[in-house]
């Protein structure tokens, strides 16, 4: 398989899978070297911090000597304590040596120092510090201070830090590789990868670009109208030969559409042509020889003539049945309308006389609730009449109660005079018994008896007049009973009367409604009628025009050549007539029962 024919997105997918593994391998090996260059950063910190430590351990020892040599020259016991500070400062110092050295014989070398700064304290310091206990040795304490004594140690630590700074090179000739490496890897992983990339843009340039540009010349090509160009790279079998082999199939119908642009062409003439002839009012015209795309076209045209010629034949029919139907509708229209027109003007002389009847109920009812107001006010008048005569029959229940007791009074009045005379006869008895004694109490006794007398003779005489007066009273009571008998018989009979004329009112109310609604119904008869007139000569009108463009038609479709055919025969003038002799039937009949209706009305 050649270059040519490996699909694109595998030929870029290559390329770049060639510069991603070349800039993965320079980055590797950067990425390695950098790393190394840490750790030589962090071991060369590491170290100097143990160099550091290294000598902090030498300087403990020097400060320590000289604390102890300031102690035993002017006995100060700060001195003491400075060395004791100094010895604890030594002891830490090796262990952060120990903990930041890298390489694993410096332990070694700092237990050797170590130990020789224990022989120091034990050989040295302290036989110093106890001669100078003692006064008498102190002398001796200050020569042995001052004797030389840190050889050992600062041998030890010259060996240790000599190793610490081979250590030191070794590692700073490791970064020099490393950054050697990084150098070289970053130069060559460029310069490889700038071949590659234009290599692989150049065979990319040769399989991709070149191919597209002469597809797309070969397609401007196309664009201008020149179809007789050759296709490159059609035999390649990635996306450059399918875009060639499309633009093969486009190139191919182009031709196509162009041959087809040329049969359209002669086809639209032909249409042009019988459209012109139709246009002409040429039924005639007729299609033949059209290509096979376009037959269908030839039939559904030729049909179209056939069937519009058929239907200009059967509108010619019916055009002239339409003129005999107008004019039959057109007379029916005019014999419509004058009946309607007698109709309205009847209608109009039955809203009159409905009218005049109206009015005559309304005065009716007017009268008879007239009439009703008359008789209901004398009901009230014999109402309020029976009320005074039932005061009146009390009053005279209440003279002739009076007068039972007047009769009353009167007979105590006479049974006093009865024993008054009683009395006074007693009293007259005795004084004629006195004798001379007594005849001025007879006297007295005698005129009483008189005026007893007279009193019995008055009482007699009022009791008797009470009496006759009692009489004409009861008479009164009698007579004032039977009037009020009397006046609730008439009030009771104008009552009746009352209702009766409420009765007639509320019918003529009744009748003058009811005859109201009739007039309004006759009137409404009456518009509608006129309407119905109005329509009728509209009708009329839309006759005589449907006539008229009836005719046009007929002239316009005369225009057309459709050959000689026959007229059908049109059944609208026999049915018309039919209709319009219907109509003068039914209308006469709702003529003869309007006026049988308004008759027995």
């Amino acid at each position: 398989m050649t270059i040519r024919n490996i699909a694109i997105p595998r030929k870029l997918a290559l390329a770049f899978a060639v510069l991603i593994a070349t800039f993965s391998i320079v980055s590797l090996v950067v990425f390695a070297n950098v790393r190394t260059l840490h750790q030589v950063a962090a071991t060369r910190d590491e170290a100097k911090l143990a160099s550091d430590h290294a000598d902090d351990m030498l300087n403990g020892v020097v400060e320590g000597q000289s604390a102890v040599r300031g102690y035993v020259l002017l006995g100060k016991p700060a001195f003491l304590d400075t060395y004791k500070e100094n010895a604890a400062a030594i002891t830490a110092a090796a262990a952060e040596f120990n903990r930041h050295a890298a390489r694993h014989d410096q332990a070694e070398r700092v237990r050797r120092f170590l130990a020789a700064v224990e022989t120091w304290q034990r050989t040295k310091v302290e036989p110093t510090l106890a001669a100078f206990a003692e006064p008498a040795t102190r002398e001796q304490a200050r020569e042995l201070a001052g004797s030389k004594q840190l050889g050992a140690m600062r041998d030890s630590i010259k060996e240790i830090q000599a190793a610490q700074q081979a250590w030191v090179d070794q590692q700073d000739a490791a970064q020099r590789h490393a950054e050697t490496m990084v150098t070289l890897a970053l130069a060559l992983g460029g310069a490889i990868a700038v071949a590659l990339a234009g290599t692989m843009g150049m065979l990319l340039s040769r399989s991709i670009a070149r191919p597209v540009v002469a597809i797309a010349s070969v397609m401007e090509e196309l664009a201008a109208g020149r179809h007789q160009v050759a296709l490159p790279s059609a035999d390649r079998r990635d996306e450059i030969g399918t875009m060639a082999r499309a633009v093969a199939v486009f190139r191919d119908a182009a031709v196509e559409k162009a041959r087809d642009e040329q049969e359209r062409q002669a086809v639209f003439a032909e249409v042009g042509d019988g459209l012109a002839r139709l246009a002409d009012a040429d039924l005639a015209a007729r299609f033949s020889g059209f290509p096979p795309a376009y037959a269908k076209l030839e039939q559904d045209f030729n049909a179209a003539m056939d069937a519009m010629a058929q239907v200009m034949g059967a509108v010619t029919s019916a055009t002239n049945g339409i003129n005999d139907g107008a004019a039959d509708i057109r007379a029916a229209s005019d014999d419509l309308s004058q009946r309607t027109e007698q109709q309205a003007a009847s209608l109009e002389e039955t809203a009159a006389a409905m009218e005049e009847i109206t009015s005559t109920v309304k005065e009716t009812a007017a009268s008879a609730a007239q009439a009703n107001k008359t008789v209901e006010a004398a009901r009230v008048e014999a109402e309020q009449s029976a009320e005074v005569v039932e005061r009146a029959v009390a009053a005279m229940g209440g003279i002739e109660r009076a007068s039972s007791e007047i009769g009353e009074i009167i007979g105590v009045i006479d049974a006093i005079a009865f024993q008054t005379n009683l009395l006074a006869l007693n009293a007259g008895v005795e004084a004629a018994r006195a004798g001379d004694a007594g005849k001025g109490f007879a006297v007295v006794a005698s005129e009483v008896r008189a005026l007893a007398q007279r009193s019995a003779e008055a009482a007699r005489d009022v009791k008797g007049k009470i009496t006759a007066a009692t009489g004409q009273v009861d008479a009164g009571v009698t007579l004032v009973n039977a009037a009020g008998d009397a006046l609730a018989r008439i009030s009771a009979r104008v009552g009746e009367l009352s209702g009766l004329v409420r009765t007639i009112a509320t019918a003529a109310e009744q009748q003058a409604t009811g005859l109201q609604q009739v007039n309004t119904a006759v009137a409404e008869m009456d518009n509608v009628t006129q309407q119905n007139a109005a329509m009728v000569e509209e009708a009329t009108a839309a006759a005589r025009s449907l006539a008229v463009e009836a005719d046009s038609l007929a002239q316009q479709v005369s225009r057309f050549r459709v050959g000689a055919a026959p007229r059908a025969a049109s059944p609208v003038h026999q049915l018309q007539q039919r209709a319009a002799a219907g109509v003068r039937r039914l209308a006469g009949a709702r003529a003869t029962a309007v006026t049988d209706d308004w008759s027995g009305f």
